[in-house]
Formats: structure tokens, C-alpha cells, sequence
């Protein structure tokens, strides 16, 4: 058994697609624990493994092993964060609603879940929940930048929120060493629009 104490974002990385927007695939960490934890030396083989099957986009392969992990390891979160990876990629999104909400019970604490269930939230049109994990997220982890870029999105085209949305926007560029330049554009649009809407609102109301 090998002992690991997962505290923010340590953990096996892969790439997850689907927690910005549209197919974009970032880097970001897998089985992330706020807790200690006994990790079992075969766990974390098999999270090599199957991490290595997502990156190979090797989905039921992939599946096959996390389903099995959530099995053998029901104690642990990250087989159920990873496994709602799967079902996001092949846009099975109640199973992955199912299975990423299954982690949460396991750990609620996982900024993972919360990011992925966000982004789940978000495809079922479960916009208010998906606000609700991603304030989770930031919450658990402040300095977590993609968290406040999620709720510019989900704020900005879903819930006609300009203001929020500019000013997570606007957070989030503050945490890159570099400005985002896409974000950047964004920023100047969104800013725009709402200056738009206040600007019609005002001529209303005469």
C-alpha cells in the first residue's frame, strides 16, 4: 500500500477534454484528493493505465478499466472523475452526470468532479448547477485560474450574465503569467455588449 496525501492539484495528469468549451482538450490533473488517503500500489498502476488509454483516446478500453476500478477501489474519487472524462468524450452525458456526481459523494472536495460536473451541468442545460460547481471549485481552490475561466463561459453564452462574466474573465487573466489573448477578445466583446444592453435599458426606462 503506498501512502499519497493528494492536497490540491498533485496527482497523474491527462488530458481532459470539455471543461472550457466546445472540444477544447487542456492539461489537467486525474484523481485529485483533498485527503489522506491509502492509495494500493495496483490503484495507481491502473491509473497509469487507464490515463494512458484516455490520452490514446482509447474510450472503452479506457472505460473498461475504470469501471473496474470503481469496483475494486470504491473508496477513491479519481475513477469516477476519469470515468466521467470517458462518457464527456463520447457525449454520454447523463452517464456522465451519474458517475461524476457518485465522485462527489466520494469526495466533494475533488476540483476535478466539480470542473467536469460543471461543464456536464452546463451540455444538459443545468445552468444553475453548473454555476454551483463551479463556485464549489473556486471555493476549494482559489487559485485554481480554470474554474473562474468555466464561469465566464457559462455566465457569458448560456446565462446572459455580461457583467459576472467580464469579471471572471477578468480574474482569470489576472492568474496567467501570460494574458490569453482569446480571452482577451472576449473581454473587449462581452464589454461591449453590456455597455449595449445598459445603454438600451437606460433609453427604455425614459
Amino acid at each position: 500500500m503506498l501512502l499519497l496525501k493528494y492536497t490540491s492539484l498533485i496527482a497523474v495528469v491527462f488530458m481532459l477534454s470539455g471543461c472550457l468549451s466546445g472540444n477544447v482538450k487542456q492539461q489537467v490533473s486525474a484523481n485529485v484528493e483533498s485527503q489522506v488517503i491509502e492509495i494500493p500500489a495496483q490503484a495507481a498502476l491502473d491509473f497509469k493505465l487507464a490515463i494512458g488509454l484516455l490520452n490514446d483516446d482509447k474510450l472503452e478500453q479506457a472505460q473498461a478499466v475504470l469501471k473496474k476500478m470503481t469496483k475494486d477501489y470504491p473508496q477513491l474519487a479519481g475513477p469516477y472523475a476519469n470515468l466521467g472524462v470517458v462518457y464527456s468524450r463520447q457525449k454520454n452525458w447523463q452517464e456522465a452526470q451519474l458517475v461524476l456526481e457518485m465522485g462527489h459523494e466520494k469526495n466533494s472536495r475533488n476540483i476535478k468532479i466539480l470542473n467536469q460536473l460543471g461543464f456536464v451541468y452546463r451540455q444538459l442545460g443545468m445552468f444553475k448547477q453548473a454555476e454551483k460547481s463551479y463556485l464549489a471549485a473556486i471555493k476549494e481552490a482559489p487559485a485554481n485560474a480554470t474554474a473562474y475561466r468555466n464561469l465566464g463561459i457559462l455566465y457569458d453564452i448560456y446565462m446572459g450574465q455580461f457583467v459576472q462574466a467580464s469579471d471572471y474573465y477578468q480574474k482569470y487573466q489576472g492568474m496567467m503569467d501570460k494574458p490569453d489573448r482569446k480571452v482577451a477578445g472576449w473581454i473587449v466583446d462581452i464589454n461591449r455588449r453590456a455597455g449595449i444592453k445598459t445603454q438600451i435599458a437606460a433609453e427604455v426606462s425614459r
